[in-house]
């Protein structure tokens, strides 16, 4: 009976770290867990899941230590009323201009004390996406802060009513015009997303150049830094297939779908921008197309193995992400405004275009990556970036592969199941042992001989069979030992009372 016990929790155990290790990989069930808890991460922490939906915006304003204390988590409910949450929890719910008046005196005392009359709400992402109407009934100089799973951003807006166009403040230089939830959760999952320097392939289109990429950036026996690829015209869409999962960062001018370069010879060509996104979707390479007048191609280097000497240059480059990129590009422009759009197959479509400069945007925030990002495309401004690449479902998924190029969906029964088979290792081995029984050793064969002759058995046995069978093997060899525990106490009364010796 112990023996039951001890194997059903060594069972249970490491069946819940396989899983453990899929979902900390993956992230496969995050979505899910974030839909089942409304409040959850660090709204669970600080005790506030209770709360709703304004829990989750209660939690972040919480973690803040620069909030002014006027500072107040908000969440407009489908009923029309606004409910404010304070730093320790205090709920106060208003459905009138009136009742939205006392707001401050009632949960934050200490900011009307101390001279301040402003409201500075975090408002939770489901007001902004799905009642902004609300937002009319609150003070015309309140400051406006939505609250997503990425952290907070400022927000202007302008109309009123459910018409109202919100923008968010995602960087110093970029904003985001918030129209569609699911859209805007793609673009900041995209945007945050780290900056792989040894993943993405600066591309110069050169006639005469190669006609394929190497799997990996050829290297400067020099400097041993990545150079930039230079690729032939005609074979562009084709290279692509050789730096799957990669990606490709091209230059040039987008005038009537076609993507116009200049090369460093010769007169300006010509690619069709359809072809170039349809081959990347196919080969699985997340294309970025730099929109610049001059079509220039860069070359050299690639920018972000440029040796710069600048402070601190080193650990920018380790936590960068691609809405750092972007943001250095739009330092030059005045700032991009990005949109995002589903492109199907598990792909979306990013347009970072030049946008109007707004209170949220600052005009002196290049930050070390803007000292370098010059260097895509030779001393010259980006127009527009535009970015096609897996959406946010399709990257969660290949994030968690622990084997390349394997689903998840196999890769994690298959673990399982392989668990299972060696726990039921002695029902697993009896099955295989019937199936496909061991040679007899054969007289004047070494040990060597004889190992290397059940090579292809035991293969087929741990990378076949077992996974195959683990799972049916260890139910069935539970119910038999569960069969035996219960039926014990009846074979001893036979053996002690029943049975006769001969």
């Amino acid at each position: 009976m112990r023996l039951v016990i001890v194997r059903g929790l060594a069972i249970a155990a490491l069946i819940a770290g396989v899983l453990a290790i899929g979902s900390a990989n993956a992230n496969v069930f995050t979505h899910i867990l974030r839909e089942a808890g409304e409040a959850g991460g660090k709204a669970s922490s600080h005790s506030l899941s209770h709360l709703g939906p304004v829990g989750k915006a209660a939690a972040h304003l919480k973690s803040l230590a620069n909030a002014p204390k006027a500072a107040l988590a908000a969440h407009a409910t489908p009923e029309g009323h606004w409910q404010f949450v304070n730093r320790d929890g205090e709920v106060f719910t208003a459905g009138t201009s009136e009742e939205i008046s006392r707001v401050l005196p009632t949960l934050a005392p200490e900011a009307v004390a101390a001279g301040e009359s402003k409201l500075s709400l975090y408002v939770s992402q489901d007001s902004i996406f799905q009642n902004r109407a609300a937002l009319d009934a609150l003070p015309s100089d309140t400051d406006l802060h939505v609250v997503t799973d990425s952290g907070s951003f400022a927000l202007t807006r302008t109309g009123s009513g459910a018409d109202a166009v919100l923008r968010a403040a995602i960087k110093p230089n970029l904003i985001a015009k918030l129209d569609n939830g699911d859209l805007f959760d793609e673009a900041m999952s995209y945007l945050g997303r780290p900056l792989n320097s040894s993943n993405i392939r600066t591309l110069a289109i050169e006639p005469g150049a190669a006609k394929s990429l190497s799997s990996a950036p050829k290297i400067d026996a020099a400097s041993k830094v990545p150079l930039v690829d230079q690729i032939e015209p005609s074979f562009l869409a084709s290279a692509f297939a050789s730096i799957r999962g990669q990606t490709a960062l091209v230059v040039g001018r987008v005038e009537g779908g076609k993507l116009i370069v200049s090369p460093s010879t010769g007169g300006e060509l010509s690619r069709d921008l359809t072809e170039l996104v349809e081959a990347a979707r196919r080969n699985d390479v997340n294309l970025v197309v730099l929109h610049t007048d001059a079509a220039r191609q860069p070359g050299g280097r690639n920018w972000l193995w440029q040796s710069v000497e600048v402070g601190g240059l080193d650990d920018a480059m380790k936590t960068a992400t691609f809405g750092d990129f972007l943001d250095a590009l739009a330092a030059r422009r005045g700032g991009f405004e990005i949109t995002a759009a589903h492109d199907g197959g598990g792909r979306v479509h990013l347009a970072a275009v030049p946008s109007q400069p707004t209170a949220g945007i600052s005009e002196d925030a290049s930050s070390l990556l803007g000292d370098v990002v010059s260097h895509v495309t030779g001393e010259f401004v980006s127009a527009a970036v535009d970015v096609y690449g897996r959406d946010q479902s399709t990257q969660m998924e290949y994030d968690g592969r622990l084997i390349p190029g394997i689903p998840v969906a196999i890769q994690i029964p298959y673990l399982l199941s392989l668990v299972a088979g060696v726990l039921a290792w002695p029902t697993v081995r009896g099955w295989w042992c019937r199936l496909w029984p061991p040679q007899p050793a054969k007289t004047g064969h070494g040990r060597i001989a004889r190992v290397i002759s059940s090579i292809p058995r035991e293969a087929v046995f741990w990378l076949v069979f077992l996974p195959l069978t683990g799972i049916p093997a260890i139910i069935w060899q539970l119910a038999v030992q569960s069969w035996q525990t219960a039926t014990a106490p009846f074979r001893w009364l036979h053996r002690r009372f029943l049975r006769r010796e001969v």
